[in-house]
């Protein structure tokens, strides 16, 4: 065993750093943004149904997502509890997987020192790391076609069949877990990359053993598809293809829409600091097009995911996400040829300003913003924490204008690697203090007796671990309290005079959310003395 590890350390070691920077301080705070409470939620529910086809929040059908994500967190509430480490656990181990898979392929197509300059690289990429935090089907995704990819271009290379069928086996999980997409963009890639290397012929394509893979594919993920669509008449098959993809794409979905350019701003943001090479980098990429084909490849595959959601009609920042393990490797080849080079250039000296600059403006901007915010205002201080990135990305920056290129893209990056401890263990705990769902939990004494009025939080179901009656009527309110009342009325609807003219119940608690619009509001029922 000692030998083995020996032999293999730097992929032990690659898991390890990245099993540490994608689980650190995963239960340190609490769920409570919308996409990863519904997500949460959903498992619980499902988990305490002993339910494997229908996912439901607060006993309602979602339709967003198939369910592989679900299954993931209820294993992970099964051995650590339910809460928040048990629900973004696994995320966090996809996360170390998507890392160490992408890792091992660049080492055995291009070189360890490759690799290396492409594990720091994500590694301090805190916005990346971020994501595998989160208990959202995203990092699942991320992994599934990542791997999905590096497995095709494999078998381009070698041909081994074992590596074209775990391909199939990729993207089957990756459509349990979000669907077609999983499927269409990186079939799309491989085709483009196949017309790249002028190798898209009958003899080719059939080398890929299509039907097999189809019907890979369609053992694994269709008979949830067929039981789901069966369970729920049609419901889940409606909801998902046509609102969560069709209108997805055709339009703007929960207000997050724009200009194409935002998803390049999500691109610059989700890989940050060192994403500011990008232009630079794709520059570069197409110098060595035709020498590195393992550089086409991955350049083919981030222009494909940025391009594609440049176009949709619904823009979030974790759409483009399984391309980034391909754009850290762009950049990656980039930055180590430059350091080798010994070669400054102007648009690499302007990137290293830029990126010591928002190192420097990072503790003093979020200062800034969080002051800004009354609910976050008492614990502001936190952006001093965020100080240690600005001194150490300076530091690098000084060795970056003294020709130790090398010395310089290290500092930088770790000056930024620490950002994920320091953001997961102390930042996050402190602002989340203030969370209007973790504030009500303190107050209310009676969890049982709790009704929602036409609205709530979606962070109160897994937080509380109960499903909420909703009720929308004043009538439905007045029985309410007439059985319970010490019960509980929450609410965060924003027409608030049917509650505030009754002269039956009092607030007995007002909470905005946290980097949201919405305000939590609670009533009692008044009591005569």
């Amino acid at each position: 065993m000692a030998t083995y590890i020996h032999k293999h350390k730097d992929l032990f070691l690659v898991f390890l750093g990245s099993i540490i920077l994608c689980l650190i301080g995963s239960g340190a705070y609490p769920i409570y943004i919308l996409d990863e409470a519904k997500n949460a939620e959903a498992a619980r529910e499902m988990l305490s149904k002993t339910e494997f086809i229908v996912p439901t929040f607060n006993n309602i059908l979602r339709t967003d997502k198939p369910p592989l994500h679900y299954y993931f967190m209820m294993l992970g509430y099964k051995i650590f509890g339910i809460g928040a480490f048990g629900a973004r656990f696994f995320s966090g181990i996809f996360g170390a997987l998507t890392i160490l898979t992408s890792y091992f392929y660049i080492a055995k197509f291009a070189s360890k020192h490759l690799a290396r300059v492409f594990t720091i690289l994500c590694w301090s990429s805190i916005f990346f790391i971020q994501e595998f935090h989160l208990a959202v089907p995203d990092p699942y995704l991320i992994f599934f076609i990542s791997i999905g990819l590096w497995l095709f271009f494999d078998f381009f290379n070698t041909k081994s069949k074992t590596a074209l069928w775990f391909m199939y086996v990729a993207f089957a999980l990756g459509t349990l877990t979000k669907g077609p997409v999983a499927v269409a963009l990186p079939g799309l890639i491989c085709l483009l990359f196949l017309i790249s290397k002028k190798k898209l012929n009958l003899k080719e394509l059939l080398s890929y053993k299509p039907l097999i893979g189809l019907s890979i594919l369609l053992v694994i993920s269709l008979p949830w598809y067929i039981a789901v669509h069966i369970e729920t008449a049609g419901a889940w098959t409606k909801g998902f293809f046509l609102d969560h993809n069709l209108n997805r794409f055709g339009s703007k979905m929960e207000g997050h829409g724009g200009i194409f350019l935002i998803t390049w701003a999500f691109v610059l943001l989700g890989l940050m600091p060192f994403s500011f090479f990008v232009f630079y980098a794709f520059k570069h990429a197409y110098t060595l097009r035709k020498e590195n084909t393992l550089l086409l490849f991955s350049t083919i595959v981030s222009i494909v995911f940025i391009v594609f959601f440049s176009i949709s009609g619904t823009k979030l920042p974790n759409y483009t996400m399984p391309c980034y393990p391909f754009l850290a490797l762009t950049i990656a080849t980039t930055l180590k040829d430059v350091y080798q080079s010994g070669k400054k250039n102007n648009h690499i000296t302007t990137v290293i300003i830029l990126i010591t600059i928002l190192a420097i403006a990072l503790p003093i901007a979020s200062k800034f913003a969080l002051l800004q915010d009354k609910t976050l205002k008492t614990v502001s201080n936190v952006a001093y924490w965020l100080i240690p990135t600005s001194v150490i990305t300076s530091i690098g920056a000084y060795f970056y204008f003294y020709n130790k290129l090398k010395k310089a893209f290290l500092t930088i990056a770790i000056g930024w690697i620490i950002i994920a401890p320091i953001l997961f263990l102390a930042i996050y705990p402190q602002l989340t203090t203030q969370n209007p769902v973790e504030k009500a939990q303190s107050l209310i004494k009676n969890k049982k007796h709790i009704v929602a009025y036409k609205r709530f939080d979606a962070a109160f179901p897994i937080n509380f671990q109960k499903t909420f009656k909703i009720i929308k009527t004043q009538e439905e309110i007045t029985s309410f309290f007439n059985q319970f009342p010490n019960g509980y009325l929450l609410t965060n609807d924003r027409k608030i005079s049917p509650l505030e003219n009754r002269s039956d119940i009092y607030k007995f608690f007002e909470g905005k959310a946290l980097f949201e619009s919405h305000t939590t509001r609670i009533y009692k029922k008044k009591t005569n003395k």
